[in-house]
């Protein structure tokens, strides 16, 4: 998919100053999360910090919430459901817990 799209934009012209490359080694420990998995526990399932943990889970409830708003506008009543259930799977512990360092004015 990434590749689709590196190949419309060069076709295209566009210039994407902030290239990030798609890598898949958060997969596991998120669906483990979403599984109910303790924090602790999925930590050791990476070699990532806890902070890019953290962020990388907030980030999925932020496209988690924009897929089911895409949902609604389109009437698939069933996608907005699985991802309200999603979102209620990994919204959960120190991920979602208020802090002044990754609360939004």
């Amino acid at each position: 998919m990434a590749n689709k799209i590196d190949a419309i934009e060069r076709k295209c012209n566009v210039v994407n100053a902030r290239r990030e490359e798609v890598t898949f080694g958060l997969m596991e420990a998120v669906y483990q999360w979403a599984e109910g998995m303790s924090f602790e526990q999925i930590t050791h399932l990476t070699d990532a910090h806890e902070g890019i943990i953290v962020r990388c889970i907030q980030r999925l409830d932020e496209v988690l919430k924009d897929i089911r708003n895409a949902g609604r506008i389109i009437g698939d009543n069933t996608l907005v459901q699985k991802m309200i259930d999603t979102s209620a799977a990994i919204r959960r512990d120190i991920v979602f817990a208020a802090s002044l360092y990754t609360a939004e004015d």
